[in-house]
């Protein structure tokens, strides 16, 4: 059987796994390294840097090197390398390539099909994006996965009884939270909640700012604004961050940082734990929010909870999980491999998908309502652009729903269909997901029209809008994920798959050894 892959796009690292005799395991590089950090890059001379050689170059030339390109996905965000402009799907399927040629020599044959991790909390548009990113790399997606659910799928429940889980996800630059019943090889999603711009980015730029600060206090000069030189602040903040996880003190250095004249200012500080915690504390706050939400959409509380899992590189950092465990006092809070499970519960989805034997069944939950703009009747009269809710949130997918609406005019003779996904009752508010008409309604009074509005949602969490007039039997139908979300054409595919393929013809700097990396 040709071998599937599931893969890990994290915002800071990047793993692939895959599965040997029903069993999950990750793929290292030609040096033993298991993580792909996340980042891009350019030589002046135009040659690729791909993981660590693009990690090393970025405090030194920033304006050639890429990194947290998952956090602009599904946006209009470009990246400029060299003289080429990159969209975020071709950056990630830089990496998403790298990663397949990495599993194509250790397993040597091709690997085409592949299932890919996003937040949980991650918009339609970001999802197709990732898919996007998978096509132009050379691989056939085989399903976009959440990444709590993927982490959910590797820890082993030794009865048949029913256990509660609260996967806790905290990655370079998203979080989510999960709330999960395993029942012996059956896992079901009950409930997520999380934010997409909150990781551990956000925690080394808010030391970024206090370094900047510490050096004002001892230099009487600013840090200057230029890239390299914040570029250079920013890894020294990345690394005390890292140092912090397992020490209480540290000492940043970073020599010759200004020039001031003839004079070289330095930085040097000693940091403490305790300082970095209080700055980060009130983001991590936020995130005993999103539990407490999951919780009350999954009509649960914490005394319900039978253990709480901690995922991702940013939960190493000591106040996470004494936050999680004073917020779930009667809960016991574990780790398990925080930088590998999302990629090791992606390869059993695949084994699933591709007909291997695994047993695992995995039932999966939409992370926001999809619904329409319709006119309400409230006591004030008719309300336009309510937003009517079609598919609930948290509900089990692949699902399919259809509501009803009627025309809101005497002889209304089209409606238009907008759709949205979010939870805020005007759906101007929301995330809109694409629009369409359907024309040469029947001349009738208001309300005396039907139009059945039907949902469709895979597992992939691609979403098609159909509606359809009751009386003529006009139709039209919306597949989300055209050229209206910022969907590539076939052509634009095309065209990012040939030149993301060029740029592997030639001599590629790809990761090494990598001693001081946490995956995010």
């Amino acid at each position: 059987m040709t071998a599937v892959v599931g893969i890990d796009l994290g915002t800071t690292n990047s793993v692939i796994a895959t599965l040997e005799n029903g069993q999950p395991w990750v793929i290292p590089d030609e040096e033993g390294d298991f993580l792909l950090p996340s980042y891009v890059g350019m030589t002046d001379t135009g040659q690729l840097l791909v993981g660590q050689a693009a990690r090393r170059q970025y405090a030194a030339a920033p304006e050639r090197t890429v990194k947290s390109i998952k956090r602009q996905m599904g946006t209009d965000y470009t990246a400029t390398l060299n003289d080429r402009t990159y969209r975020p799907q071709e950056i990630s399927a830089i990496l998403l390539r790298s990663l397949k040629q990495r599993a194509e020599a250790v397993l040597d044959e091709a690997v085409t099909q592949a299932v890919i991790t996003v937040p949980a909390y991650f918009t339609d548009a970001q999802r197709q994006a990732t898919k996007e990113a998978g096509e132009i790399a050379g691989f056939e997606v085989l399903q976009i996965l959440n990444e709590p659910t993927a982490a959910a799928l590797v820890f082993d429940v030794n009865s048949e009884e029913t256990e509660t889980v609260l996967v806790y996800d905290l990655g370079g630059g998203t979080f989510d939270v999960s709330i999960v019943e395993i029942t012996g090889d059956v896992t079901e999603v009950l409930a997520s909640h999380g934010n997409n711009r909150l990781g551990g980015d956000d925690f080394d730029r808010q030391l970024q700012r206090h370094l900047a600060d510490r050096f004002f206090q001892t230099h009487n000069v600013e840090v200057p604004s230029d890239a390299a030189t914040q570029a250079r602040l920013l890894q020294a903040a990345e690394q005390a961050k890292i140092a912090l996880s397992e020490h209480a003190f540290t000492t940043v250095r970073e020599p010759f940082l200004v020039s001031q004249g003839e004079t070289a200012l330095h930085l040097e500080t000693d940091m403490a734990r305790e300082d970095f915690e209080n700055l980060i504390k009130p983001l991590l706050k936020d995130t005993l929010g999103a539990i407490d939400r999951a919780l009350e959409d999954a009509s649960m509380t914490a005394d319900d909870i039978d253990r709480a899992i901690l995922v991702g590189g940013s939960t190493r950092i000591p106040l996470v999980q004494h936050l999680v465990e004073d917020h779930l006092p009667n809960t016991p809070v574990t780790s398990f491999e925080p930088d590998l499970c999302v990629g090791l519960g992606a390869a059993l989805q695949a084994g699933v998908l591709s007909g291997a034997e695994v047993e695992t069944v995995l039932v999966d939950v939409t992370p926001h309502s999809l619904g329409i703009a319709a006119v309400m009747d409230t006591p004030m009269g008719p309300m336009p652009g309510v937003f009517s809710t079609i598919i609930p949130r948290n509900s089990v997918i692949p699902t399919s729903r259809s509501e009803v609406y009627f025309t809101a005019m005497d002889r209304q003779e089209a409606v238009d269909v907008e759709v949205f996904q979010g939870e805020n009752p005007l759906a101007q508010e929301n995330v809109p997901l694409g629009s369409f008409r359907i024309e040469g309604l029947p001349p009738k009074p208001a309300g005396a029209v039907q139009v059945e509005v039907h949902f469709d949602f895979d597992l992939s969490g691609i979403l098609t809008v159909t509606a359809t007039e009751k009386g003529k039997g006009q139709q039209n139908t919306l597949v989300v994920n055209d050229a209206e979300t910022g969907r590539l054409s076939s052509h634009d595919l095309r065209q990012s798959r040939e030149a993301i393929a060029s740029l592997f013809d030639l001599p590629a700097g790809l990761d090494d050894d990598d001693d001081d990396a946490d995956a995010e």
